[in-house]
């Protein structure tokens, strides 16, 4: 782990610099026409901008974006992937994958933009239960009437997926209050067979923090134990970003909206506790709910039926 401290620390000084020089060389190119050419050649002071932002942008085509990537990607193949599987022994870290849209928008939790990106996918087993998590990216881009384009950010956070032998009926559906976009389906233009309806549990103050959806209510006050619900206003407390959990089929899909992405290398400083902590905490949201929610219980370990 030092060895590869040492040669990150080496690929991130040397993608510092290169972006360094990325930056001051328009600003230098600029500065240096309009005292060069002010009085012979005026005309030159208007043109050296976009002389300067051609030149940069070759400059990051050919040496710095090649670098950067060449860090990013030795940076999560070895420092990040051996602190995963310092935890979870099972993990198989693919930075480079992730969920596909489609998988996502079949679960209809969310709302789908025409804007979508996923990486940094690990996958394993904790406690005997399989999961499955990736970053997620989701935003519509639009224009206006007046021909402006605006983007929404949907989401932006990781998603866990946790495997269940048991066959969920209820596709309950549960929103921490100021989750934004979550996909509810409970309005009058959604098929019936698909619509979920609000209901509330026995639990105040998890009424006050939760909205729950769902289509069979009986089988959702059977997961809504005490204990699960317990789980999630801890889960919630803890976590970085507003959530949302939701049973479908036989999965469980829980959405952390925290807009931050923290597996990630740093350019402009070195490795620090706080890069080390980001981690962690990636790696805890997942040992968290399967210990947190007794995901191993008896109850999401039935056959189907």
């Amino acid at each position: 782990m030092d060895e590869h401290l040492m040669q990150i620390e080496q690929m991130r000084k040397s993608v510092m610099l290169r972006k360094l020089i990325l930056i001051l060389f328009p600003i230098a190119v600029i500065i240096g026409s309009f005292f060069l050419f002010r009085k012979r050649e005026p005309v030159l002071i208007g043109v050296a901008p976009f002389i300067a932002i051609f030149l940069a942008f070759l400059f990051y085509l050919i040496v710095v974006r090649k670098r950067e990537r060449e860090y990013r990607d030795f940076y999560k193949k070895n420092y990040v992937n051996a602190m995963i599987r310092s935890v979870i022994p099972s993990a198989q870290y693919s930075p480079e994958q992730g969920f596909s849209s489609g998988m996502i928008n079949q679960t209809g939790l969310i709302m789908m933009g025409n804007i979508y990106r996923s990486e940094d996918l690990i996958e394993g087993d904790h406690n005997n239960v399989h999961f499955r998590r990736a970053d997620l990216l989701i935003e519509d881009e639009y224009t206006d009437s007046d021909g402006d384009t605006h983007r929404v950010t949907y989401f932006k956070g990781r998603w866990m997926i946790f495997e269940s032998n048991k066959y969920f009926e209820a596709d309950l559906q549960v929103i921490q209050k100021g989750f934004g976009h979550a996909r509810r389906r409970t309005g009058i233009f959604t098929k019936k067979v698909d619509r979920r309806h609000a209901f509330e549990t026995e639990d105040v103050t998890f009424n006050n923090q939760f909205k729950c959806l769902c289509q069979n209510e009986s089988e959702a006050f059977y997961l809504l134990t005490p204990v699960l619900m317990q789980g999630l206003m801890r889960l919630a407390a803890e976590s970085d970003g507003k959530i949302m959990v939701g049973f479908v089929d036989n999965l469980i899909h829980v959405a952390i909206q925290s807009n931050k992405d923290y597996l990630e290398p740093p350019v402009f400083h070195k490795v620090s506790d706080k890069e080390i902590l980001d981690i962690q905490r990636e790696i805890h949201a997942v040992t968290s709910f399967v210990e947190g929610l007794k995901l191993d219980r008896k109850i999401y370990m039935q056959e189907k039926y």
